[in-house]
């Protein structure tokens, strides 16, 4: 549990005060730093929420909870990885997603995808036996 909080206090300062010293030696804005460290403090509650997830009793809420989880530490990572690789955001055309704009790919649509297969995977095996009973 000490290392626990102590990642956690440490990420919150990193996540709320540090975004103008880091982006002083880079090339991106403080708002966009701001930006990159939020995705990546929203991926690591989702993890450390996993951790005591994975720690209850089998069920199929926790299959969800641990799908849900999945699908947060992915979405949040998806956020700073994208906009690393961004050069100029002016450049990234309205109504369009960073890692759409830098694939050139329909992301957003696969990883909506992705994250309902990973919920019907999570929950299967409860509807197949709701169908037995």
């Amino acid at each position: 549990m000490r290392a626990l909080a102590l990642a956690l206090l440490l990420g919150v300062f990193l996540a709320h005060d540090s975004a103008n010293l880091i982006a002083e030696g880079t090339k991106y804005s403080p708002a966009a730093v701001f930006y990159m460290l939020q995705g990546a403090w929203s991926a690591m509650l989702a993890a450390c929420l996993l951790l005591f997830i994975l720690n209850e009793h089998p069920s199929i809420w926790r299959r969800v909870a641990v799908a849900a989880m999945g699908i947060a530490i992915f979405e949040g990572l998806e956020i700073p990885v994208c906009r690393l690789l961004v050069d100029d955001i002016m450049n990234v055309p309205s109504r369009t997603t960073m890692c759409n704009y830098v694939t050139g790919l329909p992301v957003s649509q696969v990883t909506l995808s992705l994250e309902i297969i990973a919920l019907v995977v999570a929950i299967w095996p409860w509807l197949w036996k709701q169908d037995e009973e």
